[in-house]
């Protein structure tokens, strides 16, 4: 009787099913429409040499809550197991920055009306 023919284990791959988070695509959504409002607004306001209607500042607050919205919807995609991370994190840093210049631009409306 021959000696027993060890049997080899093939190498073996394990495929992650990464994918992209509903949540961060809809934050990166919201960051685009929002910086579209922003450019749209601040160019309005610029031509009009600031004299605009108060829709335009229902606008920033709607957008603004919009942005909150992209910035929570970044951060609950992070939690989410087998994703792409830097989709969430564009979601993050583009909305917080819109947030950070609405905050600038009432600061200086502030200071200067």
């Amino acid at each position: 009787m021959g000696r027993p023919v060890r049997i080899r284990k093939k190498k073996s791959f394990m495929f992650t099913t990464r994918h992209y988070s509903f949540m961060s695509i809809m934050g990166i959504v919201i960051a685009i429409f929002c910086l579209g409002v922003i450019i749209t607004s601040v160019f309005h306001s610029y031509n009009s040499a600031g004299k605009i209607g108060a829709g335009f500042g229902l606008i920033g607050l709607l957008t603004l809550i919009l942005n909150a919205i992209g910035i929570i919807s970044g951060v609950t995609s992070l939690k989410e197991r087998d994703i792409y991370i830097t989709p969430s994190i564009v979601a993050i840093v583009l909305n917080s920055l819109m947030v950070l210049a609405w905050i600038i631009m009432i600061i200086i409306s502030a200071i200067a009306g």
